[in-house]
């Protein structure tokens, strides 16, 4: 009998989180990752979001499935779309990672990942996560760890969502039938502009931390020169629309909805991560 979860990107930030979350629930999890990576909670089998072929023995004996987006620059068509048509076919239940921003048209990407769950008629979860609290260190940390965090946006609210409560939302739409067939927005309790967040790191580590805006072009060189592919730059730059029009300042009560206690202010995450924050 199928009794087991599949977490995909079992060893990143938010993965890593997600099997740590099911192990405690005394859940069975198969950790899907690249060859040579553990888990210290659960069996690691080899998985490449590069390589179709390595998806079809994930799926074996498996009933619900964590899917999300490697922090790796592919593309997200390419990467989990052969994994969503795998979830229809062995009609299991799924959960997406998704973005606040999927629903701006059927073309994004996300959205057409969340679409097919939708017109499958199987049980899903779909979680739309805000820009996550852990950005700042792990994607943003070089930035923060010399002091100036340069980005192509302006001061725009965000509620910045810790890493750990989309764990425990995930864990929990994973585990129970409570949310099945809906939606869900994850946030922080509280919407904050970049200039905040940088003087709440500088004031937890005793360093000067700034934010400053910088042109599209400027970020977009900077991708570049960071190897990142050139078809997907665009898509890196264009999430910062969200900052822009405001759809990142939404604050949502979903985080406690699905766990039982409200999200993690941005104060904690950096408390609780305050020597990631410290580097040379």
């Amino acid at each position: 009998m199928a009794d087991s979860i599949l977490v995909l990107g079992a060893t990143g930030t938010i993965g890593q989180l997600v099997v740590s979350e099911l192990v405690a629930k005394g859940e069975t999890v198969k950790a899907a990752a690249l060859d040579g990576q553990t888990h210290p909670d659960a069996e690691v089998l080899r998985f490449d979001f590069r390589d179709p072929t390595s998806i079809a023995p994930l799926f074996e004996g498996v009933d619900r499935v964590f899917v999300l987006m490697p922090s790796a620059p592919l593309d997200v068509i390419a990467a989990l779309m052969p994994v969503m048509r795998h979830v229809v076919d062995r009609k299991i239940k799924a959960v997406l990672l998704s973005t606040i921003a999927a629903d701006v048209s059927d073309d994004n990407p996300y959205r057409r990942l969340e679409l097919v769950l939708e017109n499958s008629g199987l049980p899903f979860v779909i979680l739309r996560a805000n820009w996550f609290a852990d950005n700042f260190r792990t994607v943003w940390k070089d930035d923060v760890r010399k002091g100036e965090l340069a980005l192509p946006t302006d001061e725009g609210l965000i509620s910045f969502v810790d890493g750990r409560d989309v764990a425990a939302a995930a864990a929990a739409a994973l585990t129970g039938s409570d949310f099945d067939g809906q939606t869900l927005v994850l946030t922080g309790p509280a919407a904050i502009p970049l200039s905040r967040a940088a003087e709440v790191m500088s004031h937890v580590t005793g360093r000067p931390i700034a934010f400053r805006p910088i042109a599209a072009a400027d970020y977009e060189a900077r991708l570049a020169a960071e190897g990142v592919p050139e078809q997907l730059i665009a898509e890196r730059v264009a999430e910062f629309d969200t900052i822009r029009d405001g759809k990142a300042s939404i604050v949502s009560p979903a985080v406690e909805k699905m766990t039982g206690r409200p999200p993690r202010f941005f104060e904690t995450f950096v408390k609780d991560h305050a020597t990631d924050f410290v580097g040379a």
